[in-house]
């Protein structure tokens, strides 16, 4: 092409660009859906190729959820297979968002909430405490059940007497006597407003893995731990306090019993996103039930599942406070675990779903996220989403395997495996009623998932990469410069020969 007709043509495209917002997309238009009532999914189309005027390493896959940031536009489900404590500390460590699931009683969800927000944390400030005449094998049992290394030692006013860790206690599981026999006494302490390079530095110069922070009077005001300083993790989702950001699968109804309310209060406080957990969210009760849910709840909410443009219109329109809902969560019987549409007849594909509520989303609420939630089998099933109007993607299949996720490692014929379980299966309901609104609620016997193995692929960061790397890829080649931009990228339909020619064949196995 000559330098002239190059210039022309760059300038034609940045016109046509400018032209072209997410406010006159028509999103079902663009995915085949107004074509005969047609319901696609992720294998029925491909992205076009389009024109690419910036270096991949402008690329930007961040994006944002209501008030909250993400490096990485990547959620882990909220099933018992794939999300708790652990696998929300390292999504939120590499930039993305665990979602906890709640197939649980409410105050396991609370100390599985808790312990990701002590996580990493530069100031502890919910820090727990013993006194001097805790037993030495009741500090024993509480470093196993909280997870914790070491403990302030404080007396009635929480006056820091001494510090207790692991190093103090004996080698001898039988030792007699208390915390104030074998403590370190008159601890160093710190006032509370330490910054995390004065910590790091006087850490290093004890040679200490804590630090007590007290007020003038000695009073306990907070702690401060090496492992929480290092390593240092750049693209961390944090809350305004600089905890780790993370979220929590929920019912839409309160409880009905107030210690569980006291619980799910507690744990609302402190997590910064509630979801919906709930197969099809579009329903008078589940409706009625989250209004209760925000006016009791502090927190933020993302409802659904849904998978229509009527459903997010419902929502969108059914004046739920402002400051409290920030997105919608679509997609219905797409998981590779999930049986609901063949066992009801019933389905909207996370693709189509995605389509449709964009639509909705884009004519009532632009403020409002979109979550595509399951079905997604490669890395380039993200890419698609986002063409389509989605704001972050959630999965349960891609991260069911890692090392972070619940579960034990197995092995099947020389294959190491994990368990995964839609929660619909007969395994997951068999684990209590926690999750029974979940799905109707009146049909108990009908099981909506399978359960079964799934290959074990190691550490989260590994997967992330891949599927990062393909997402990037696929914004570069479509021609999108950001998550925001994805919704420039042209699709186009596949007939099922395409769909088989776009997979390696011909191959001699």
């Amino acid at each position: 092409m000559k330098q002239s007709n190059r210039k022309i043509y760059e300038r034609s495209y940045i016109c046509t660009t400018m032209e072209t917002t997410k406010k006159n997309i028509d999103f079902r238009k663009k995915a085949f859906i107004t074509e005969q009532n047609m319901i696609l999914t992720f294998d029925d189309v491909l992205c076009k190729p389009g024109y690419t005027g910036f270096s991949p390493a402008e690329c930007d896959i961040s994006t944002n959820l209501g008030p909250f940031h993400f490096n990485s536009p990547i959620c882990t489900a909220a099933m018992d297979t794939v999300t708790e404590s652990e696998m929300a500390i390292a999504m939120a460590l590499y930039g993305g968002l665990g979602v906890i699931h709640r197939n649980c009683s409410y105050k396991k969800q609370l100390e599985m909430v808790k312990r990701v927000k002590r996580a990493r944390n530069f100031i502890i400030e919910d820090v727990a405490t013993v006194s001097p005449k805790t037993t030495i094998g009741e500090v024993q049992l509480l470093m196993k059940q909280k997870g914790i290394s070491g403990f302030p030692v404080v007396d009635g006013d929480r006056k820091v007497l001494g510090i207790i860790t692991q190093r103090d206690i004996p080698f001898n599981d039988d030792i007699e006597g208390t915390v104030d026999s074998i403590m370190t006494k008159n601890p160093i302490c710190l006032h509370p407003h330490i910054t995390r390079e004065e910590g790091l530095a006087k850490l290093y110069e004890i040679r200490k893995e804590k630090i007590p922070l007290v007020d003038s009077n000695g009073i306990l005001a907070g702690l401060i731990t090496k492992k929480d300083l290092k390593p240092y993790y750049p693209y961390t989702s944090k809350d305004s306090k600089g905890r780790l950001v993370c979220a929590l699968g929920c019912s839409p109804f309160l409880p009905k019993n107030s210690q569980d309310l006291a619980y799910l209060k507690e744990a609302a406080h402190l997590v910064d996103i509630m979801m919906t957990d709930v197969a099809e969210f579009y329903k008078k009760a589940d409706l009625e039930g989250a209004m209760e849910m925000m006016k009791e709840l502090d927190s933020t909410f993302v409802l659904g599942n849904i998978g229509t443009y009527k459903a997010a219109e419902a929502i969108l329109t059914y004046g739920y406070p402002e400051d409290k809902l920030i997105g919608l969560k679509v997609g219905m019987g797409s998981g590779s675990i999930c049986t609901t549409a063949i066992q009801t007849g019933v389905g909207a594909p996370t693709f189509f779903a995605a389509a449709e509520v964009a639509d909705a989303i884009k004519d009532y609420n632009p403020k409002i996220g979109l979550v595509a939630d399951g079905g997604f089998k490669y890395p380039g099933d993200l890419t698609k989403a986002f063409a389509v109007g989605a704001d972050m993607v959630m999965s349960g299949h891609f991260f069911a395997g890692c090392t972070e996720s619940p579960g034990v490692l197995d092995n099947i014929q020389g294959r190491k495996v994990k368990v995964y379980r839609g929660m619909g299966s007969a395994e997951a309901r068999a684990v209590g009623s926690y999750a029974d609104d979940r799905y109707i609620k009146e049909s108990k016997k009908l099981a909506e998932g399978v359960s079964g193995y799934i290959p074990f692929v190691g550490p989260l960061k590994g997967v992330l990469d891949q599927l990062e790397d393909g997402l990037k890829n696929g914004l570069i080649y479509g021609g999108a410069k950001s998550i925001a931009d994805a919704y420039k990228i042209e699709i186009g339909r596949v007939t099922p020969a395409g769909a088989v020619e776009a997979r390696p064949h011909d191959l001699i196995r």
